[in-house]
């Protein structure tokens, strides 16, 4: 499967994958950065369930100060530092090989951009464990006021939207999922 970053410094360059990853779309990605476009240059990026990286490495392509990666498979966490080393950006990232909650548990400083993109099987096996999640953000102070925060979910989901910490700003369909945008309650 090819993977590349779509636009800024590094527009074109490959990104490693394999077929055990199911990375966001072209499509969704492109959505993020165009909606989170004003809030990118110099944010605190923060790609959960990272995959290949290719979320959280998009954001330093366009300006992002610092991504933080948390996956808690091997193989994942080996592409994604593979991926780091070909765009030469070590000193702007951080690898956190964990569960998701274990991880977000660990996280000290808040994100000023944040993205979800879990296997789509947590959505049937466990679909409160998204609700845990986004919670957490907002429990640890890990989000501000001006923080935005992207879910990415099959479209045959169940799962409620609305979380009691959380705003649902907007929901887009894009081919077979969501993608569904937080913010903290005003």
């Amino acid at each position: 499967m090819s993977l590349k970053i779509l636009a800024g410094k590094f527009k074109g360059k490959k990104l490693l994958t394999t077929t055990d990853i199911r990375p966001a779309t072209s499509l969704v990605r492109d959505a993020i950065f165009n909606i989170s476009q004003n809030f990118i240059q110099n944010a605190n990026f923060l790609d959960v369930f990272s995959g290949s990286g290719a979320l959280g490495l998009e954001a330093l392509s366009r300006g992002a100060r610092f991504s933080t990666f948390i996956d808690k498979n091997f193989k994942s966490c080996q592409i994604i530092k593979k991926n780091i080393k070909t765009l030469c950006v070590e000193e702007q990232t951080k690898i956190i090989k964990k569960d998701a909650i274990k991880a977000i548990k660990s996280l000290k400083n808040s994100f000023d951009v944040i993205t979800i993109d879990p296997p789509f099987i947590i959505y049937k096996q466990n679909p409160s464990y998204i609700d845990e999640l986004l919670s957490l953000l907002k429990n640890l102070n890990l989000i501000t006021q001006n923080s935005l925060i992207f879910l990415e979910e099959p479209t045959y989901s169940k799962r409620e939207t609305n979380i009691n910490a959380l705003n649902l700003v907007n929901k887009r369909k894009y081919g077979s999922c969501f993608l569904l945008e937080y913010a903290l309650n005003t």
